[in-house]
């Protein structure tokens, strides 16, 4: 027999499946009735109610509508995302925060399959340095085609795509449709990011005086340290460390340099005793190593998700 944690992955292995393929088994006769133009909505991410895990996702991924029908997408997460439409034959580049192309509204609420269109930063509160996200966003979709668009800042492993037909085609699926489905997927990669968390704390020493900074997987991430209260000694270095590529996270002492100027590094880690030092963003393969002088109790954020939950303490003892 299936011990408890192999039958939740079985289950929610099924549910992953059912997420994509239900569809095709539930696509109403009735839709096929509707009038258009039509509103369509999409959901872009989620997250679990102390925010911890989000799901990186466009919810559901693929939507079909007819030309002249409009999709609505609304934010669903803290975590920041974009809705961008890149001009064909273009590369997908690099999110760049300090670029207005990138974090601001670009391009017509018209979309013909040409040109550049960017929802900008979305999000449900503000976050980091976006003091001012979007909670929704919208595209009317003049010409046929199927129209892969991305999020910005979590590139390949967030996509979705609207299938747009001749006008007057008969709708495949009703919006409840979409609703279960993108409800579906939202709790598959919920479940997944909360299992990865959980394996993640097992799995690293609470006598070490190593921190891993978030878990990231295939479209979830947790937005925590794997280990949020650690006790050493004086003297002793600890090596805060990300495990792959995914939404950037800093770790930072003391006061936060203003605006941008958290992404870069600041003070000395080899010799801490206190007061301000920022890791500027961790890449993987390169641990953050702090060396902590003096005893005390010393606070730290990840200065990016901080008002999500993602902080910190290192007590140091004699």
């Amino acid at each position: 027999m299936f011990g408890k944690p192999v039958r939740r992955r079985l289950v929610m292995a099924v549910v992953s499946i059912c997420a994509v393929i239900l569809p095709v088994a539930a696509g109403s006769s009735a839709s096929a009735t509707t009038a258009g133009p039509v509103a369509w909505h999409v959901q872009v991410g989620a997250e679990t109610p102390d925010m911890a895990v989000t799901a990186m996702a466009f919810l559901p991924k693929n939507v079909w509508i007819n030309a002249g029908d409009t999709v609505q997408w609304t934010s669903s997460s803290a975590e920041p995302h974009t809705v961008t439409f890149l001009a064909p034959g273009t590369a997908l580049p690099e999110f760049d925060p300090f670029d207005a192309h990138d974090t601001s509204l670009q391009g017509s609420s018209v979309y013909d399959g040409t040109g550049y269109h960017n929802s900008g930063i979305m999000a449900t509160q503000p976050i980091f340095v976006f003091t001012n996200p979007a909670a929704t966003y919208h595209l009317t979709f003049t010409k046929t085609g199927d129209f892969t668009y991305y999020c910005l800042l979590h590139g390949l492993m967030m996509t979705g795509t609207v299938h747009v037909r001749p006008a007057g085609t008969a709708y495949p699926y009703t919006q409840q449709d979409y609703n279960r489905v993108g409800t579906q997927q939202a709790h598959a990669k919920l479940f997944d990011g909360r299992t990865a968390w959980r394996e993640a704390r097992q799995s690293q020493s609470t006598t070490g005086s190593s921190v891993q900074v978030a878990v990231e997987g295939d479209g979830f991430g947790v937005m925590r340290f794997v280990r949020d209260h650690l006790v050493v000694h004086v003297g002793t270095t600890v090596s805060f460390f990300v495990a792959g590529p995914g939404a950037p996270h800093t770790v930072t002492f003391g006061h936060e340099p203003p605006g941008l100027a958290i992404l870069a590094p600041s003070g000395d880690p080899t010799q801490y005793a206190g007061g301000d030092l920022n890791s500027g963003v961790l890449t993987p393969g390169a641990p953050f190593k702090v060396t902590f002088t003096t005893t005390g109790s010393f606070h730290y954020i990840c200065a990016i998700h901080d008002d999500m939950g993602m902080v910190g303490d290192v007590v140091v003892v004699p």
